[in-house]
């Protein structure tokens, strides 16, 4: 869904919110926070982003030996044009054809896997993340906690903002800096 789809509902969340829990508890408290951020300089982010980082290369180096076989073949082809019977040329011609649809597949699979291990890892953040909102909510007495997305939030100002706070706090529960 598209921000422009979802900022009218945020709007008229708002809207219809904030003044029903002002008139019951006194003025509203909102904070927001930069998730990206968080997620980014956590202990959780940052074993995810080097895992990441290391998949991706050995990826890369999987998908480059493909290739090179690939060029090895192409070379064959290229080398026996001339020499290699009919049925020799046909056989390597699909030789390389299976090789650039192995590497194709591979390349794709590889793709998924690395999403597969970016979602796990984001969820397993998000479950280290709650305590530690909840207990700043609670702490701060927060009504409400926005992700601070541009064109969502249009602006907030640094003292509704509490993404240093839930980063020292996830870097101390994981005994960090």
């Amino acid at each position: 869904m598209s921000r422009a789809k979802i900022l009218p509902g945020v709007v008229l969340a708002l809207g219809l919110a904030l003044p029903l829990a002002a008139q019951e508890g006194g003025p509203v408290r909102i904070a927001v926070v930069n998730l990206d951020a968080v997620i980014l300089q956590s202990p959780g982010g940052k074993a995810l982003q080097e895992k990441l980082a290391a998949f991706q290369q050995t990826a890369r180096e999987e998908i480059e030996a493909k290739q090179n076989d690939i060029r090895e073949i192409r070379q064959r082809i290229t080398d026996g044009a001339n020499s290699l019977s009919e049925d020799r040329l046909a056989e390597l011609q699909k030789d390389y054809e299976d090789a650039n649809i192995a590497a194709r597949r591979l390349q794709d699979d590889k793709q998924r896997e690395a999403q597969k291990m970016q979602q796990e890892g984001l969820k397993e953040i998000e479950t280290q993340l709650q305590p530690v909102f909840e207990q700043i909510r609670d702490e701060d007495q927060l009504d409400l906690i926005m992700n601070n997305t541009p064109g969502v939030i249009i602006m907030a100002g640094e003292r509704i903002n509490i993404t240093r706070k839930v980063i020292e706090r996830l870097n101390a529960a994981a005994g960090g800096d």
